[in-house]
């Protein structure tokens, strides 16, 4: 069997998922876990028993025992680690957003282009099953051609106040509409975005300096349109303890519905439970499933990160690995939501 080294950049709470699913994942023979804090970077490098920790992401990359690299810092700081990973040939996968500014989602691109590497971007919803049938059923012609999309993506505020306190220059749309922009560009795979045209007001967050919400109409070379939102205001008790979702496909032969609210499995605990996302908040009713990169249970990691992760490592080793987004798909992504935030601020439609 092949295997690798990997190095995981960041040791929060998605870095910790991700350092947990490579122990889970019997083709890494070596893991470095990399933080500037050195409390998390022990806890992490404790539970996972890490070969290597270290506060220097380039040492961590740079190692040649690392054959593949997860970018899991805050969105502030993805660029470096990404572009190091790029520009010594080591496939690297960097959680979403992709970066916040497109002249840094040029430069890594441009690196891996001269070098070899493969980069993705970590979408990790595409990896529900739900989302991967609904592409299928896209490839295999079952829809028609799409004519007509609707998304919507909703999250709780204790997980809008988590981004807009880390991170200074990340928005509702570049940090949670990216999903819906991301997979409805998937299923319309082909169709150019000539155009956006968003909508937005803040009030809760307004001293954050950021939107409550936005909806954004994408318009498509072809005519075909996309309607898109996401909202930051569900209240810190939401039992959706993370993320509801909800799709619309319509095509000229064919409709598809993806009902992501994850209402199907409610628990009514005796005391309130810690939300998996912002344990700082608790909930007294819980949608299980709801916390988006997935859950620990019996011990081990489950979930569409574990699955994306494989997919990475795998495709790293030559051995498949499918579903995942591609630097250059996450590039348009990121695009397409500055554009729609630019939209939003100017209060007139935005060309592509």
């Amino acid at each position: 069997m092949k295997t690798t080294g990997v190095a995981v950049i960041g040791s929060g709470g998605i870095g910790t998922l991700r350092a947990h699913s490579c122990t889970q994942i019997p083709q890494v023979d070596y893991l470095a876990v990399c933080d500037t804090k050195q409390e998390k970077l022990g806890d992490l490098a404790a539970a996972t028993n890490a070969d290597m920790r270290t506060s220097d992401y380039e040492e961590a990359i740079r190692d040649d025992r690392v054959g593949a690299v997860f970018v899991s810092t805050d969105e502030e700081n993805h660029h470096g680690p990404a572009a190091l990973a790029a520009e010594l040939g080591k496939p690297v996968l960097i959680e979403k957003p992709f970066v916040l500014d497109l002249d840094e989602a040029d430069d890594i691109l441009a690196k891996a282009k001269a070098s070899g590497s493969e980069v993705f971007v970590g979408y990790t919803q595409r990896f529900r099953r739900r989302y991967l049938l609904a592409k299928q059923a896209v490839q295999q012609g079952q829809l028609g051609e799409i004519v007509m999309a609707m998304g919507k993506i909703y999250v709780t505020r204790a997980v809008g106040e988590a981004v807009a306190s880390r991170s200074p220059n990340t928005t509702p749309s570049i940090n949670t509409l990216t999903y819906l922009v991301d997979l409805i560009l998937w299923y319309m795979e082909g169709k150019k975005p000539v155009e956006v045209y968003a909508r937005a007001a803040s009030v809760v967050f307004k001293k954050y300096n950021r939107d409550d919400f936005q909806w954004m109409m994408v318009t498509f070379g072809d005519g075909s349109v996309a309607t898109l939102g996401t909202s930051w205001l569900p209240p810190h008790h939401w039992p959706a303890y993370t993320a509801t979702m909800e799709i619309d496909l319509h095509g000229a032969t064919g409709a598809l519905n993806i009902d992501d609210a994850h209402r199907d499995v409610v628990l009514a605990p005796g005391e309130p439970i810690p939300c998996p996302y912002t344990p700082e908040h608790e909930v007294n009713v819980a949608f299980l499933g709801s916390a988006m990169p997935g859950d620990f249970a019996l011990g081990e990691f489950f979930g569409p990160m574990k699955e994306e992760s494989d997919a990475f490592i795998r495709y790293s080793l030559g051995m498949g690995g499918v579903g995942l987004a591609t630097g250059e798909h996450a590039r348009n992504v990121l695009a397409l939501t500055i554009a729609a935030d630019r939209s939003s601020e100017k209060g007139s439609p935005v060309k592509l």
